[in-house]
Parts: structure tokens; C-alpha cells; sequence
């Protein structure tokens, strides 16, 4: 019996790799007009049936582990033959949900592709048929559209630069022609690579200051200037949540004081939201303990030409709407701890670039700082743990940020959050 039942756990799984393995020789491209029809039914096949597959050997393998088919044949061929049909229904019907929700998925990547194409038009397609890989096309930018008017043209070749600023974009994926487009293809690339932002390009001709050289699952060349961090963003993710969750058990009894003194110094809210640009200019709420007055915003214009940093960015030492309780709050960093639920979140990191606020990121003028929002924002980084950092310029604070885009690492993440503890315990307000 336990011959039996391997056997069927492995006639399943031959089916979802035979069809999977079909599916992407159907991609080749090495291929006649009679076989194209064939292969794009099994296409189709794959499509409407992956969660099935997928599903059938999840129920066999449950089963084969749960009963014990080698020591209990009969009570095993009994319960399978009994409960197979309406389990596999059910596990079809949740499968095919999670795969269409994106709920096992963290973000989904933003493609903006360069070139209204045959090329660019099958990534869009491909990116409709297969929702669980991950990714979603933006838009498209080209001079002209070369699909029929299948897709959604956002602006021309010379409007690419704007668009990156002001779009989500993860990757920028390059379609054009390398032979009749070269020019435009390098300029693209240039541009992505300024503002931080991962450029792919599919074709079989690469300049020579490439950052990566690769090829994708089927064999085509791919090219990628600042490559996204794949590998270590998943340590740094498990990092940041066995940080942040120790960080708030340790630091409770100080936020629940803290709240306590906010409400009755002036019976305003405890916390402060803003809205903040985070990974790729995506923009989100960021927590803090108040720390002003409720009405501070609305004060801030008329306090512009006091304003004691140079560059983009507001601050100011005596700052007058700060509250008597906010700038003990302030002094010893106190007012930032809620940010450890941005972390927890997903949308904040314990060590990364401090996160910029919309007037602020307005107001940039150079797009090589625009790299910064490559990683996440974070509670601290190495501005933080400079003891003259007040007196810094804008352009030395962004280079410390380009420092730590380039040269990151998990260790270097600890050694700048044990440089954090003893700002904080000097009170010089991190």
C-alpha cells in the first residue's frame, strides 16, 4: 500500500510539472503556427487548472501523511475514497482565492514599461493571466502605440523622467528595440537608475556599466541596474519583526506614561499621523506620539523663514508649538517609538533611511537622493548616530543615506542600532 500511494502522490505531481514544463517551452518561440494552437490550449489548460493540480496533491499528500497509508491500507484507501472528492473541492475553491487575492504576497511589484510593443503587450498579458507571480503593469511609455490600443499609454519617451517621479514603479522594464532604439533604451535605463528605481531590460545587447547581467526561467538575456535586494530583504524582514516585537515589549510601560502625559497635559489625541513617502515613493501613515500642538500644521507656514536646515527639509531647535511634555518626548526619542507598528506593518524598517514627508520630498531638486527610497524607511541609520548631525547639510545627510543603500548588510544593521542606544541615553533628540 505504501507503494500505492507514493504512486499517486506522484502520477499528481507529474501532471502539474508536465503541464507547467509545456507551458513554458510555449515560450521558446521555436515553435510552428499548428503547434502555437496546441500549446495555447495547453496554455489555457494550465491556466484554469493550476489551482486543481495544485490541490489534488496537497489532499494526497495530507492523506498519505495524516493516515499512515503503509501501516493502515484499508482505513486509508476507506477515508480517501470516502472524503477526496469534497476535500479537493474545498481545497480548489480556497487555493484559487489565495492565488487570485495576493494575500500570500507582500507588495506587489509595479512594472512601467518602455516600449508600446509586441514584446511590452505580452508581459502585459502575462501579467492578466498569472496574478499570483506577483507583479501589475502601470503603464506604458512611447512615442507611439504599436498594440492596436491595447494598453494604457501614460506619455512619451521624453516624459519618462516625470513619470518616475511620480508613479509607484518597482521595475522599469525596457521593450524597445536595442538596434533602432539604442539611445532611447540607455537614456531609460539612466533615468531609472538615478531615482533608485530597478531597471530590466529584455533584450541581447548591454552597455558596459551594467549592474547585473542575467537571463530570465526561459533563457533571454536580462539586464538590471540597481538590482533589487531580493535575498537580503527577507533576513532584514525577519529581523525587523523579532526586533520590533522585543523592542515594544521592552518599551510598553514607557509609551503607556507617555500617553498618559499627552492626554492630560491638553486633552488633545496621543497620536500624531502623517503622511510619509515610503519604498518607492509609495506613500503611508506614519505613527508617533504627539509631540506639538494639535493645531501645528496649520502653524508651519508662518514659521518657513525661521526654518534652521538647508535643502528641502523643516526643522527648528526651539521650536515653538513643541508641547512642555513633547520635548521631553523628543529628547529622549520617546515620540517615535509608535513607528515600531509601522515596522511590524511592513511599511517601515529598523534601520534604513529616515522617512521624508510629502512637502519635504516635494521640494527635491537632484534625483540621485531619490535613491534613498530603494529600502524602506527607518527608525534610525547613520545620521542618527552622528553626535553633530543637527549641524550637518542636507547634501551630507544624503550621502550617509547612499552610504547605507550601497553598502548594506545585516550585521551593519545591528552595529547601527547598538550606535543608537547611547544617542538616545545622551538625550540629544535621535
Amino acid at each position: 500500500m505504501l507503494f500505492v500511494s507514493l504512486e499517486v502522490i506522484l502520477v499528481n505531481v507529474f501532471e502539474v510539472l508536465t503541464i507547467f514544463g509545456i507551458h513554458l517551452s510555449q515560450r521558446n518561440g521555436h515553435r510552428s503556427a499548428e503547434g502555437n494552437g496546441r500549446l495555447g490550449s495547453i496554455r489555457k489548460l494550465f491556466s484554469r487548472h493550476r489551482e486543481i493540480l495544485l490541490a489534488d496533491v496537497i489532499v494526497i499528500v495530507l492523506f498519505w501523511l495524516i493516515f499512515r497509508a503503509q501501516t493502515m491500507p484499508l482505513l486509508f484507501i476507506f477515508l480517501y475514497l470516502a472524503l477526496s472528492s469534497p476535500l479537493v473541492a474545498a481545497f480548489r475553491f480556497l487555493l484559487s482565492r489565495l492565488l487570485h487575492s495576493g494575500l500570500w504576497r507582500h507588495t506587489t511589484l509595479n512594472l512601467l514599461i518602455v516600449g508600446a510593443n509586441a514584446r511590452g503587450e505580452e508581459l502585459y498579458k502575462e501579467s492578466l493571466s498569472f496574478p499570483f507571480l506577483g507583479f501589475s503593469v502601470v503603464g506604458f511609455v512611447d512615442d507611439a502605440d504599436h498594440t492596436g490600443g491595447n494598453i494604457t499609454l501614460l506619455g512619451g519617451l521624453n516624459d519618462l523622467v516625470s513619470i518616475l517621479r511620480e508613479k509607484v514603479v518597482d521595475v522599469l522594464v525596457v521593450c524597445l528595440p536595442i538596434r533602432s532604439h539604442y539611445d532611447a533604451t540607455i537614456t531609460a535605463m539612466h533615468a531609472a537608475e538615478s531615482q533608485g528605481i530597478s531597471c530590466e531590460s529584455l533584450g541581447s545587447f548591454f552597455p558596459i556599466n551594467a549592474c547585473k547581467m542575467g537571463e530570465d526561467a526561459v533563457g533571454r538575456a536580462i539586464l538590471t541596474t540597481c538590482a533589487l535586494p531580493r535575498g537580503r530583504s527577507m533576513f532584514k524582514r525577519q529581523f525587523d519583526l523579532a526586533a520590533a516585537s522585543i523592542l515594544l515589549l521592552v518599551f510598553c510601560p514607557f509609551m503607556l506614561l507617555a500617553a498618559l502625559r499627552i492626554k492630560l497635559e491638553d486633552g488633545g489625541p496621543v497620536f500624531y499621523t502623517q503622511p510619509r513617502v515610503g519604498l518607492n515613493k509609495r506613500i503611508f501613515n506614519l505613527y508617533k506620539f504627539r509631540s506639538m500642538v494639535v493645531d501645528a500644521e496649520q502653524r508651519q507656514p508662518y514659521l518657513e523663514r525661521a526654518n534652521e536646515m538647508d535643502g528641502p527639509v523643516f526643522k527648528i531647535a526651539r521650536d515653538p508649538r513643541v508641547t512642555k511634555i513633547g520635548r521631553w518626548l523628543r529628547k529622549y526619542n520617546i515620540d517615535e517609538m509608535p513607528q515600531l507598528l509601522n515596522v511590524l506593518r511592513g511599511e517601515m524598517s529598523v534601520v534604513g533611511p529616515r522617512p521624508m514627508s510629502l512637502r519635504d520630498y516635494g521640494r527635491l531638486t537632484e534625483d540621485w537622493t531619490r535613491r534613498r527610497f530603494t529600502l524602506k524607511p527607518g527608525l534610525t541609520c547613520y545620521w542618527q548616530t552622528m553626535p553633530h548631525r543637527n549641524s550637518m547639510s542636507f547634501s551630507e545627510w544624503m550621502t550617509l543615506d547612499m552610504r547605507y543603500v550601497e553598502d548594506y548588510s545585516l550585521w551593519e544593521d545591528v552595529v547601527i542600532c547598538l550606535k543608537t542606544i547611547p544617542a538616545m541615553l545622551r538625550g540629544s533628540g535621535v
